[in-house]
């Protein structure tokens, strides 16, 4: 039971899709794959729940910035899979 708790909890996490891209990446694996996992890369890293938490509760101004600072590198590699993915579809 907590096993599956956590295994679906893990897909919410950025850090899973990433990993699956790399893992993808390194074994040739389906680029359109890699295309719908840089996406959803991309829209973690802008809904991310603990940015949007601090903003919305008044954390303090440090702490904000930080889930910004980190929220922004989450959905910009999103982004570069995308762009990469596309590029490698199109050779």
């Amino acid at each position: 039971m907590l096993k599956k708790i956590i295994g679906k909890l893990s897909q919410l996490c950025a850090y899973t899709h990433i990993w699956k891209v790399i893992s993808g990446l390194l074994n040739n694996e389906g680029l359109s794959e890699q295309t719908k996992a840089g996406r959803n890369i991309a829209l973690l890293g802008l809904f991310c729940p603990f940015f949007w938490y601090a903003l919305l509760t008044g954390a303090s101004r440090e702490v904000v910035i930080m889930h910004a600072i980190h929220s922004s590198i989450v959905l910009l590699i999103g982004i570069v899979i995308i762009f990469v993915s596309i590029r490698k579809q199109k050779e």
